[in-house]
C-alpha cells in the first residue's frame, strides 16, 4: 500500500473523511516547528485542514524506536481526532493527551508490523 493509500485508509477508519489533509512524507528537521519531531500535523479545526509532514527514514537517527511510517502517520492522524484536546494550554492534560495519542498509535499498529 502506497503512504497516500495509508492516509486514505486512516482517515476513512478515524471517521476524518472530511478533513482535506496533504502528506508531506520525507521532510527534513528543518521542516518541522520542533526539530527533534518524528511526525508533525499542521492543522486548522475551522476549517478541517491539515498538513502532516513525517520525517524522511535517513533524518530519523539512532532513536529508542524503529522508524514506523504508518504509526508516525497515525499519531499525527490522532492529533487531527482529537483536536479539541490538543494544546489546551495545561501543560499536564497535554502530556496526558499526547501520551494517549502515541499508545493509540501503537496499539492500532504495533512494532515491527
Amino acid at each position: 500500500m502506497t503512504n497516500i493509500e495509508l492516509l486514505h485508509n486512516w482517515q476513512n477508519k478515524l471517521g476524518l473523511t472530511d478533513w482535506a489533509i496533504k502528506l508531506r512524507e520525507n521532510a527534513i528537521p528543518a521542516d518541522f516547528t520542533d526539530t527533534e519531531s518524528e511526525g508533525e500535523a499542521e492543522y486548522q479545526e475551522s476549517t478541517k485542514t491539515a498538513i502532516i509532514r513525517i520525517i524522511k527514514p535517513d533524518c530519523y537517527g539512532e532513536r529508542v524506536k524503529p522508524f514506523n511510517f504508518e504509526q508516525i502517520l497515525i499519531h499525527e492522524l490522532l492529533h487531527l481526532k482529537l483536536a479539541l484536546l490538543d494544546n489546551s494550554g495545561n501543560a499536564l492534560q497535554d502530556r496526558l493527551v499526547h501520551q494517549l495519542i502515541d499508545d493509540l498509535a501503537r496499539a492500532f499498529v504495533p512494532e515491527g508490523d
